[in-house]
């Protein structure tokens, strides 16, 4: 559903995709980024190993079929923003790729990862919170000048208290964009 009198009314996108495979989770959470060139880039959260991504060329008015993305993630949300003045987006996400050790099936580790060409790689990633007892999620990102401030509740899987903290992180741009 998208509008483009800021809210005020309502359309159904002409097209809507459900997963092509079985699923106990379908898609959820949704997020959506506008490209450099104009374009949408959205994607949820799956039980399939990876952020499903679409693509509309047509402000929203169709998409694309789900596809797996790069950010290789259990049952977990992503968010993902453009970065100002740049092409560059930046996803906060937990990282099950394998550059990272991580307890299969939780939300850890936390990585903060660059994409330079819409979404399709993300080539450089960083450890935000690694510990593998831990549990991070439902992040949120903002831009103060060369640096970005990181959201996201925090918590520990042995203690039980999985959503119990909220933590922020104010990182320089030029420290997540190092190889």
């Amino acid at each position: 559903i998208y509008s483009d009198d800021d809210g005020t009314t309502w359309q159904e996108s002409a097209s809507w995709w459900a997963l092509p495979m079985r699923s106990g989770t379908g898609l959820q959470e949704p997020g959506i980024v506008e490209l450099a060139d104009g374009s949408l880039f959205s994607w949820g959260r799956t039980d399939q190993g990876a952020q499903q991504g679409f693509r509309s060329t047509d402000d929203g008015k169709t998409w694309t079929p789900p596809e797996p993305t790069k950010l290789q993630s259990p049952v977990s949300p992503a968010s993902i923003r453009r970065i100002p003045g740049s092409n560059d987006l930046l996803a906060l996400y937990n990282d099950h790729s394998g550059k990272f050790p991580f307890p299969k099936g939780k939300r850890t580790p936390l990585v903060a990862a660059i994409s330079s060409d819409g979404g399709k790689t993300w080539p450089v990633r960083k450890l935000i919170e690694g510990d593998p007892d831990g549990w991070y999620c439902y992040t949120a990102i903002h831009f103060v000048g060369d640096t970005v401030l990181l959201g996201h509740c925090a918590g520990d899987s042995k203690l039980g208290t999985y959503l119990g903290t909220l933590r922020i992180r104010r990182i320089s741009l030029d420290w997540l964009r190092q190889p």
